[in-house]
Formats: C-alpha cells, sequence, structure tokens
C-alpha cells in the first residue's frame, strides 16, 4: 500500500485563500492522474430512445456508469492513500452543471481521505450548448456553467488552494509540495458567460495567459522546484493521423517557455488515447503523457512518483473488482465492469468500420465483418496503450483475406492507413510507462 504524505489543512488569511501547509514530496508518495471522465449525471438520463442514440455515438465512452466507478476511484483512493490527483479536462458528458456538481462531491470525498484534488477545464465543460438530459425519445437543454461557475463548483479541488491565479483564463499554479508544483494549464476556447452551440475542440493558450506562465516558471527556476505542466490539449503531437483540433493551435509558444526554462515532463488529454511522447525542444528534451480517458477501456489511472532517479510513471486501472466485491451489484453490466467496457468500445469500432467502409463507397457487410475482427483488437490495444501480439498478426491478421482485401482497396483505405500507425506504435515504444531521469533536467 502506498502511504501518503497525509496533508495537513490550514486556513490562512494571506490574500483570503485557502492554501495546505507545504511539504516534501518523498519517494514513497504516489501521485495520480486522470482524464476525460465525460461523468453524466444518471438524474440527466432514462432508457429511452435518445440517450440510446447517444451512446451509439459516443466513440467508445461509456455514459450510463460513472457513478458505479468514481464510487470505485473514491474507495480506492481511501485504501491506497495517493497523495495528489490531478483531472486533466473534460469532466463533464457535454458540460452539464447536474454533472459537475455531483463530480466534485466525489473529489469532496477523496480529499476528506487525505488526497489533494486538481483539476482543470476540457473543451466540453465550460459554456457548452450542448448540455442536456436525455429522457424518452427527446433531449432536452439543461444549465450549463460559465467560466466563473466552473471555479466555484470546484474551488476546493485546486482553486482555493492556488498560490497564483492567471487573470485571463482558469490556470492556475498549485505548489501542494516544497519540491514539486504544478502548473495548471486552461487550453479551452469559450465564451464569456453562457454558450450556444458545440463547444469548440481546439484549444490555444492566450498570449496573456503565456506572459502569467512565464512568471511562474522563472519563479520555480529561481526556487530550485521541479513545475509539472498539466493542460487538456496536446503540447506535442501525439498522433500521426489526429492532430488538427488536438495539439494546442500555439503549442509552439507553449515549447519556447518549457525549453527556456527546463519543463521536461507533463500531461494532457483530450485524445482519449494511452500515448507517451517525447521531443527535443533544444536545451531540453520534453515528455508528455496522455492516459488513457477514464470514461473508456479499461478506465485508466496513471501513477507517478518522483525519487532521486527522477519521475517514474505507470499507467494502471481502476480497480473496480474490488468495487463489485464489496456491493455485489445485481445490473450484469457492473458483474465483470471492465469487460462490459470492452465490449461498449469494442462495438464503437465496429461501427466504426462500417461506417468508413460505407463513406468510401466500397461497403460489403461481410467484408466489412471480417476487417472489424482484426480493427477491434487493434484499436483497443491503440486506445488502451496495450501492446498487439506479433504473432496474432502474422499468423492471423497478414494471412487473412480481409487484410489483403484492405491492403489492396483502391484509392487507399483509412482504416489501412490506421492501422499501420497502430502497428508501427506497438512494436516500437512502449506507452504504459516511462522514466524520467534528472539527467534529463
Amino acid at each position: 500500500m502506498i502511504i501518503g504524505l497525509g496533508l495537513i489543512w490550514s486556513v490562512m488569511a494571506s490574500q483570503g485563500r485557502q492554501t495546505y501547509s507545504v511539504t516534501e514530496l518523498g519517494a514513497q508518495d504516489e501521485i495520480w492522474v486522470v482524464t476525460d471522465l465525460h461523468y453524466l449525471s444518471q438524474d440527466l438520463f432514462d432508457d429511452g430512445e435518445a440517450f440510446s442514440y447517444i451512446e451509439k455515438t459516443a466513440a467508445g465512452k461509456d455514459l450510463r456508469y460513472g457513478k458505479e466507478r468514481m464510487e470505485a476511484l473514491v474507495e480506492q483512493a481511501k485504501r491506497e492513500h495517493p497523495s495528489l490527483l490531478l483531472v486533466s479536462g473534460d469532466l463533464s458528458l457535454n458540460g452539464e452543471r447536474q454533472s459537475m456538481v455531483e463530480l466534485a462531491r466525489y473529489f469532496a470525498k477523496i480529499e476528506e481521505q487525505g488526497t489533494q484534488v486538481l483539476v482543470i477545464p476540457g473543451n466540453h465543460d465550460i459554456a457548452s450548448g450542448w448540455a442536456r438530459a436525455f429522457r424518452g425519445d427527446q433531449q432536452e437543454v439543461v444549465n450549463q456553467v460559465s467560466a466563473q461557475q466552473f471555479e466555484e463548483i470546484f474551488a476546493e479541488a485546486g482553486y482555493k488552494q492556488a498560490s497564483s491565479r492567471d487573470q485571463s483564463s482558469l490556470s492556475y499554479l498549485a505548489q501542494p509540495f516544497s519540491n514539486l508544483w504544478f502548473l495548471m494549464i486552461d487550453s479551452n476556447i469559450y465564451a464569456d458567460g453562457l454558450g450556444e452551440g458545440a463547444p469548440t475542440t481546439n484549444g490555444r493558450i492566450k498570449k496573456e495567459s503565456l506572459d502569467w506562465i512565464e512568471t511562474q516558471l522563472k519563479a520555480a527556476k529561481e526556487a530550485g522546484v521541479r513545475v509539472i505542466p498539466v493542460v487538456h490539449h496536446n503540447v506535442l503531437q501525439q498522433h500521426k493521423m489526429l492532430t488538427k483540433g488536438y495539439t494546442l493551435d500555439n503549442a509552439a509558444d507553449l515549447k519556447v517557455l518549457f525549453n527556456q526554462y527546463g519543463v521536461t515532463f507533463g500531461f494532457s488529454g483530450h485524445t482519449h488515447s494511452q500515448n507517451i511522447v517525447e521531443e527535443d525542444l533544444g536545451e531540453v528534451s520534453y515528455t508528455e503523457v496522455v492516459n488513457g480517458a477514464f470514461s473508456i477501456y479499461p478506465a485508466v489511472i496513471g501513477r507517478f512518483h518522483l525519487d532521486e532517479i527522477g519521475i517514474q510513471y505507470q499507467k494502471s486501472q481502476l480497480d473496480m473488482a474490488t468495487w463489485e466485491e464489496h456491493h455485489a451489484p445485481t445490473d450484469p453490466n457492473l458483474q465483470g465492469h471492465t469487460a462490459y467496457l470492452q465490449t461498449v468500445f469494442d462495438n464503437s469500432s465496429d461501427i466504426m468500420v462500417h461506417t468508413v467502409l460505407n463513406d468510401e463507397r466500397w461497403y460489403d457487410g461481410e467484408i466489412a465483418d471480417a476487417i472489424s475482427q482484426f480493427i477491434m483488437p487493434a484499436n483497443r490495444s491503440y486506445f488502451s496503450g496495450e501492446k498487439l501480439d506479433q504473432t496474432w498478426l502474422n499468423e492471423t491478421v497478414f494471412p487473412s483475406q480481409a487484410y489483403k482485401t484492405l491492403q489492396e482497396a483502391s484509392p487507399r483505405s483509412f482504416l489501412a492507413d490506421y492501422l499501420d500507425v497502430i502497428i508501427e506504435r506497438s512494436q516500437n515504444r512502449d506507452v504504459e510507462q516511462v522514466l524520467i531521469t534528472t539527467e534529463n533536467d
């Protein structure tokens, strides 16, 4: 069991902020990271046609059982005592106020157990005109949240404890430990007040925010303290076929600051797929970790600690089995919930195959079914970070007629290019763990 620091809270009058007593993060202390929870309050849907439709178009996310996964996260944190939980955006499905209010209660329970929580918003959370309830065959408009309301709801999950706040966004600096600070960066584009229509997918950091970030990095460098940035959008290009809307529009500006002030390691989210990318910035090499989304198979929890060697990160997954053992659910989707999450994700992959072939105008149902048989496990591997079995590829996939048909399609199918990317990554690098040594600083 990981022994946490047992953060001691104190209320200080300084600038009207609640702060924590600063202590050093030790090698025995562990920090957790989750992203893209896409939590939807169970009060906002039923088993009607409207919700069934949104489930089928959710790109592998499970929308039904966010409550149970959050309960399991609270209970696992109580057993294992992480010192800190970082949440890198897209807390809600589409910015529903009710969903975020409930999430804040779960975070409060985690904090009551001695684990501090730090959150930032994602592009789905603030001023989203897509905030909906799903009842019968109708989608009903529900309350969304403004930037100010987001800060109020999650005041105890970072904002009240911030040592510095950016006045032009919801970015803040957290200093929970004397030897490790967190730069929580709001990279999202949203309206002042409430929004209309779809949330903006791409992200950009305002010039004023960049100036504020530089001030924080300069202070950390002068203090000799390591800083870890946490952003929703990607700073580095995480995927060959997925850049626009995912990598920050002005990522180059942030990379200049990281290079200048020696930032070597950080987290982002947004893509939903487990990945680790490193880029040489000139003076330093920067490594960015993206956890797999908490809302899809296998509900990833990233873990890392800081020791004399450096930062050691390891992907893990939510312990639903212990929650199931304690609660004995009667719902079959909660009896072996991880297997259910896999089924939801695989069904989404199957829909993708049939849709792509139809859009490419060479659809055949039998061929699509056959191609799905290897795209489903390959896509699952890509998003979960698990390696593909090379023997399975050599003996089952490559010799198959479905694979040959896919490769021979002219013009070349998106699915063929996508499969090549998945296989290349699986063969060339480990995206489930990484060590950033102090020599890289």
